[in-house]
């Protein structure tokens, strides 16, 4: 529940964030090393991968997200005004 807590509450300080950077690439990690696989789950529970948007369903709402990083863990990124797609 703290997970959808913090959603909710992320909106207004999203606002201030950069956009993602869609060419970031890592640096290969180290020989004998790899990177963990990193992804965002949506409310439905499936895999999101990072730099992709997803809509999710939130106490009724409809937010349309990016899977982004924050410091060094996957996080969503909504900024106001954007809405999930309709058909």
């Amino acid at each position: 529940m703290a997970f959808l807590v913090g959603i909710a509450a992320a909106p207004a300080a999203a606002q201030h964030m950069p956009p993602a950077n869609p060419n970031y690439t890592p640096a290969p990690p180290k020989e004998g090393y790899s990177y963990p696989d990193c992804y965002c789950t949506d409310s439905q529970g499936k895999r999101v991968e990072v730099g992709q948007h997803a809509c999710l369903h939130i106490g009724g709402r409809e937010i349309w997200a990016l899977c982004d990083w924050s410091v060094n863990v996957t996080t969503w990124r909504h900024r106001e005004g954007e809405s999930c797609p309709t058909s």
